[in-house]
């Protein structure tokens, strides 16, 4: 890119662009430079900044910019993702619109090496082996097939001699932190699971019985196989302290060890919330809330995409607090937090950012609007 057309670039985020520029900037797009600006954007702007461009005079440019992003299959990290993307590619046009340039490369000097997250796992069998599942690992039996980012259990909900099995046959999926894997059940319910999660869940469902899985801890994103297509068996999550019971839809459940709170989020259909004393339908654009101290669930309206950004390979916060945030980064960039000052910890942040780019970035981005100091030492991020 030269330095004209970046100079353009810069304008434009100033909200100082004229006629001209935008024409210019109009014409460098068109020529077959989109590639290069999405990629140049995702890397320099980051924070929320210039929610809105008053200039009328680039409007028509500015919607052309847009309307590709929009189209930018982005999310290189999660190939098994991609069926996914097309619902939050807009997470990538929130970044271009309400981005901030970090003008200033001031990288702190780097004393330690921190990697981004993958796609890793581990499968634990009824046996109590142990698989690694990771990139350029595949691994195959009767019933599992994984190509190392996916793993995919044979359908045999109906077959006849699966209501003769007595005895529920379970394994395990666990994602450390730092990783990130996907799961296809043998009813073709797929499940995203984010950094420090655990699902257990059984080989094969039942017909007759609800299809039953447990989320033990971390969070994970459900796309349920309908319930019509299992002679009305309704899928049912457990997690600590709730119940979740779906007949087929989309949701995202939040229930880390290390959070008071659990939050369900509902995209599209229908689920039932219970925990024993209490129970909440909710409705699509609606998160719920339970407490490990309290049995009363709480509803909220909510920007459900905001929600599951993980799972579309962005980190995606409004408003929140910097001990929220770095709670999540913590995860994904398999870090430990400290904070040298108390009131540090409610420092809010609004962004959205790509979960593959150094966390000496994303650090960057941060410190442009809080104005923290920090540092990384022995893997201890110490925020001052």
């Amino acid at each position: 890119m030269n330095k004209r057309i970046e100079k353009i670039i810069i304008s434009y985020f100033d909200n100082n662009i004229s006629e001209t520029e935008a024409n210019e900037l109009a014409a460098w797009l068109d020529e077959g430079n989109r590639d290069v600006f999405n990629e140049y954007v995702m890397l320099n702007f980051s924070v929320e900044q210039l929610k809105s461009v008053k200039n009328d005079i680039i409007t028509s440019s500015w919607d052309k910019i847009e309307t590709d992003i929009n189209k930018k299959k982005s999310a290189k990290v999660l190939p098994l993702y991609l069926k996914k993307i097309s619902r939050y590619a807009a997470v990538i046009a929130v970044l271009i619109v309400s981005g901030y340039l970090l003008t200033q490369k001031t990288n702190p000097v780097i004393n330690e090496t921190v990697s981004i997250g993958e796609i890793k796992a581990t499968l634990t069998l009824d046996d109590g082996s142990n698989i690694a599942l990771q990139n350029g690992k595949g691994y195959n039996n009767k019933t599992i097939h994984s190509n190392g980012e996916s793993l995919v259990y044979e359908t045999k909900l109906n077959t006849k001699h699966k209501t003769k099995t007595k005895e529920t046959i379970y394994n395990y999926l666990t994602i450390p932190r730092g990783g990130l894997f996907s799961i296809e059940l043998s009813d073709n319910t797929i499940v995203w699971l984010n950094s420090e999660s655990k699902l257990k869940y059984p080989v094969n469902f039942k017909k007759g019985k609800p299809r039953e899985v447990e989320l033990l801890y971390g969070e994970a994103y459900f796309d349920v196989s309908k319930s019509t297509k299992h002679n009305g068996d309704a899928f049912v999550l457990k997690t600590n302290n709730q119940t979740i019971t779906v007949l087929g839809t989309e949701f995202n459940v939040k229930a880390y060890r290390d959070e008071t709170d659990i939050l369900t989020t509902l995209l599209e259909g229908s689920v039932n919330v219970n925990n024993k004393n209490n129970n909440k339908t909710l409705i699509p654009g609606q998160q719920s809330k339970i407490s490990n101290s309290s049995d009363f669930i709480k509803v909220y309206e909510v920007k459900a995409d905001d929600e599951i950004a993980w799972v579309n390979g962005m980190f995606s916060f409004k408003n929140k607090p910097l001990k929220e945030i770095l709670k999540v980064l913590s995860r994904w960039y398999d870090l430990d937090v400290e904070f040298t000052k108390k009131e540090s910890e409610e420092i809010l942040f609004t962004g959205v950012l790509r979960k593959q780019q150094s966390i000496y970035r994303i650090l960057e981005s941060i410190k442009t609007t809080t104005n923290v100091k920090y540092s990384i030492k022995n893997r201890i991020l110490t925020i001052k």
